[in-house]
């Protein structure tokens, strides 16, 4: 199982508890905090996490229908059997686990492509043999039972090695991955030591609220290119060279006074890394500040706080119960679902919207987005166009210096590419250009830059599908952010070029 899984399963264990709080259920201890938890986490765990159910979340009017069908999804994608034997629906109100009252996770990362060690404990009052069976009805497989130090163990029977099941005392349902299930185990039976050290201190001082989670980085982690630095930013006096350094993470919430407060908690090896981190949010909330339109983003960025103590950085905000529903309605929206920017996020998350409000001009949308045939001429209200008729094919990404036809870059821009256009004579600002659009790591995929006459000389104009942003020259930093901001997600259709 790679992280993309270990991320779904995280994701999973987080929506099942909204969905059981949404609903109202918070089990039969009426709730608590993730604080009560983590006595179980195996000392071979570097993530450990808790959510704890909370009477507040109640307030939260979620789309049931649309979360449920978002999560029903993570099952039928996970492809490890998971989805043979447990089904969402279990854990609605009723449900075969309607009355858990807390979720416990942990996992061992060995590097960015390899989970094999992964727990999730629910916990509630279970009736074994019960659930046992329902499990099997369920998925019309059978379960082989094995004993350990008094514990029944129960693993598919077509392949014993996907995961472990036990019920633990009665009161925890465990499902595990590589010995993670044994492990627990031992722990309750006195037979080994939980976790401890700086990753449950970190937990520990975030766990007091809804929830809590920390991450030890192992090494070699953050040698991974996706987490490099963001060669875009180009000009911009911010960088991520600081994550090499990073050592421990933590993420908390808390309920208070009608918001979610979040609480985000990073170590570095180093006070110099902490503090280039602390400078890389204060540029990017600086840069965003003087464009955002949006009053619900900027009132999230002036909330934000930053707090460095040495090598641990804290940063805090705080959201609104009442904007969470649409934070919700972003993530589990088809679109989001479905479709991932070029850096694999849903196009509808905050940080696109920061980006997307944070440069360019948006424009208007023309009403006939039909094809014409090939060769045929379309009047454009604007130069460069952002929308309109357009010929059948596409152009391949790529640097036309002889330039492309308006009629052929549009459907470009349907298809949620980026397009260049620039008028510059110069050679060496042309070489120029082109280095920078070879530093931009979308480009290949989704860019497409051509010489234009029908902008003013010496302007580069960068155009996604509806939103346009002109530059005097080359500024590597802007043409970076429109195509973070824009590469994959503009465009009601969207495809490679």
């Amino acid at each position: 199982m790679g992280v993309t899984g270990l991320i779904r399963k995280l994701a999973l264990a987080a929506g099942i508890m909204l969905l059981g709080l949404a609903a109202g259920c918070g089990g039969s201890d009426g709730g608590g905090s993730s604080s009560d938890s983590g006595g179980l986490f195996p000392q071979r765990a570097n993530v450990v996490g808790s959510l704890a159910a909370s009477e507040a979340l109640e307030a939260i009017d979620l789309d049931l229908d649309q979360f449920l069908d978002m999560l029903s999804s993570d099952f039928q994608d996970e492809g490890e059997g998971f989805d043979e034997f447990f089904s969402i629906e279990q854990f609605m109100p009723g449900g075969l686990f309607g009355d858990i009252s807390r979720v416990d996770v942990f996992a061992e990362i060995a590097d960015s492509d390899d989970v094999e060690y992964f727990g999730l404990l629910l916990s509630g009052n279970f009736d074994e043999a019960v659930l046992i069976a329902a499990l099997e009805s369920a998925s019309g497989d059978n379960l082989v039972q094995r004993q350990y130090k008094g514990n029944n163990v129960y693993s598919p029977e077509d392949d014993p090695d996907e995961f472990d099941l036990s019920v633990i005392n009665g009161s925890i349902f465990m499902i595990g991955s590589g010995g993670a299930v044994n492990d627990v185990i031992d722990i309750e039976a006195g037979d080994a030591d939980a976790a401890s050290g700086p990753l449950i201190a970190s937990f520990n001082e975030l766990s007091g609220g809804l929830f809590g989670f920390a991450f030890e980085i192992p090494d070699g982690l953050t040698d991974d290119p996706d987490l490099g630095a963001i060669s875009q930013l180009g000009d911009l006096p911010i960088s991520l060279d600081f994550i090499s350094a990073l050592d421990f993470v933590g993420l908390g919430g808390a309920l208070e006074d009608g918001s979610l407060e979040l609480t985000v908690t990073m170590d570095f090896t180093d006070d110099d890394a902490a503090e280039s981190l602390e400078s890389f949010i204060k540029g990017i909330v600086a840069l965003a500040g003087g464009f955002l339109t949006d009053p619900s983003t900027a009132g999230l960025l002036d909330g934000l706080e930053v707090d460095r103590d040495g090598s641990l950085l804290t940063i805090g905000i705080g959201i609104p119960l009442a904007d969470i529903p649409n934070i919700f309605d972003d993530l589990i929206s088809p679109a989001s679902i479905e479709t991932l920017t070029s850096n694999g996020r849903p196009p509808g998350t905050p940080e696109i919207r920061l980006l997307a409000s944070a440069i360019g001009e948006p424009v208007p949308v023309l009403s006939n987005v039909t094809h014409v045939r090939e060769g045929q001429r379309v009047e454009y209200s604007d130069a460069p166009p952002t929308s309109g008729q357009h010929w059948p094919a596409t152009a391949p990404c790529g640097f036309y210096p002889d330039g492309l036809p308006d009629e052929r870059v549009v459907h470009n821009l349907e298809h949620g590419n980026i397009v260049v256009s620039y008028n510059i004579t110069n050679p060496a600002q042309v070489t120029a250009l082109r280095q920078v659009l070879e530093g931009v790591r979308q480009f290949d995929d989704w860019g497409v830059a051509r010489s234009y006459d029908k902008v003013p000389d010496g302007q580069v104009v960068i155009t996604a599908w509806g939103r346009l942003h002109r530059m005097d020259g080359v500024n590597p930093g802007e043409i970076g952010l429109f195509f973070e901001a824009f590469a994959g997600v503009a465009g009601p259709e969207r495809f490679e070029c």
